[in-house]
């Protein structure tokens, strides 16, 4: 009875952690790594699109924990060019490995809800 008792425990307890391994976790705005995220997407999209964008703030942020680490970002951006003030929202979302090496692996022009 103990046994069964225990197995019961144990299955429920196994099944509620499976669902929180490797999903995103909202993290600070201003963490770190999610802020040299953005950085990076900005700096990467831009430089592949021949815009200058700079980031104006981050609205979101979320974590994920895999074989190096995925950031899912809203952030807002805007285009740096003289009298142009117009700003978008973006969610993008940026892989960095385990050698630190930053990839862009999403950008989502008003995808964030705002």
């Amino acid at each position: 009875m103990m046994f069964a008792a225990f197995a019961v425990v144990f299955a429920c307890v196994t099944a509620a952690s499976a669902q929180k391994v490797g999903g995103y976790k909202s993290v600070a705005v201003d963490d770190a790594g999610g802020v040299a995220a953005a950085e990076f997407a900005v700096a990467d999209h831009s430089e592949k699109n021949e815009v200058s964008l700079e980031v104006v703030s981050i609205q979101k942020a979320e974590r994920q924990i895999v074989a190096g680490t995925n950031y899912r970002l809203c952030i807002e951006v805007k285009v740096v060019e003289e009298g142009n003030d117009d700003t978008q929202f973006v969610e993008v979302v940026v892989y960095q490995d385990l050698k630190k090496v930053y990839k862009l692996t999403g950008w989502k022009p008003d995808a964030c809800g705002n």
